[in-house]
């Protein structure tokens, strides 16, 4: 799991997420140091990685257990099942699902430190491991034929979350 939230004190009304992985399937960054780049808004003229002509735009984007889930069914109505045709994309769609819940499972933490779970070393929300099991058997019930997933997605999440 990738997100580390600063989430202290709670936010009231809206959590900023500065990852533009989230909202964009062609950011068009191909490593992690122009990912990092990218992520300070800074253009090219400012010595950043950012097209001068650059637009940022904050999107909208609500988390909860219903949406999360819906937009994972939503992968698998337009794609199908996971092939070796579609096993790049379908990874890539469900890792941003992977983001939102690891966002939505923070949040809840924060929200309900009392009844956090510790695993390992981190805290989970109950909210997030019960979210957490209904994706795994989502990505279960329907496994594909994809050579490798989503059996490790599964296996992390299952370690991630004790499960």
């Amino acid at each position: 799991m990738h997100h580390d939230l600063d989430i202290h004190p709670i936010p009231e009304k809206v959590l900023y997420i500065n990852d533009l992985s989230i909202a964009d399937t062609a950011f068009g960054y191909e490593t992690e140091e122009q990912q990092q780049k990218a992520l300070t808004g800074k253009i090219r003229a400012d010595g950043g990685i950012v097209s001068d002509d650059n637009v940022r735009i904050y999107v909208p984007l609500d988390l909860n257990a219903n949406q999360i889930l819906s937009r994972l069914q939503q992968i698998y109505r337009v794609m199908g099942s996971p092939n070796d045709m579609n096993e790049m994309e379908f990874s890539y769609e469900v890792g941003k699902i992977i983001s939102q819940l690891e966002i939505y499972d923070q949040v809840w933490v924060a929200r309900d430190l009392k009844n956090a779970v510790r695993i390992e070393e981190r805290l989970h929300s109950i909210k997030g491991i019960e979210l957490t099991k209904k994706i795994i058997n989502v990505l279960m019930e329907d496994e594909g034929c994809a050579e490798c997933f989503p059996y490790d997605v599964v296996d992390e999440l299952k370690a991630e979350f004790g499960i």
